[in-house]
């Protein structure tokens, strides 16, 4: 499968997953981990060099592990706790035909995870 992530830079604060299927977002259950691909994770990695010296953003990822993207704040001082990063990435992953998982919220990963080989 061909992988499509994009980046977007939008100002937006973290969704917290709940315990039912709403639309554009899969749920995990308690004992399941959440598989992502190699270049998913690589993707990742750039996130968080964005969000690095403190700027906040929320990275999410479809449910088969191979789709992912981003909102964030790309300034420190003008970026605010009230501001939902995570919806607006939900947002961006289904209209980009996805159901996703919201993986991180700034550099904190929320879910459990492992890297497919």
């Amino acid at each position: 499968m061909l992988k499509h992530i994009c980046g977007a830079a939008l100002a937006i604060s973290a969704t917290l997953l709940s315990g039912c299927q709403q639309e554009g977002r899969t749920i995990l259950q308690p004992d399941e981990k959440f598989v992502i691909s190699s270049d998913t994770w690589d993707y990742y990695q750039t996130y968080l060099q964005t969000i690095s010296g403190g700027k906040r953003g929320a990275f999410v990822v479809s449910e088969d592990g191979y789709y992912a993207t981003y909102t964030y704040c790309r300034t420190v001082q003008g970026c605010y706790f009230h501001i939902n990063y995570s919806g607006e990435a939900l947002k961006d992953c289904v209209s980009d035909g996805h159901k996703c998982v919201v993986f991180a919220k700034d550099d904190e990963i929320v879910v459990p995870y492992e890297v497919a080989n």
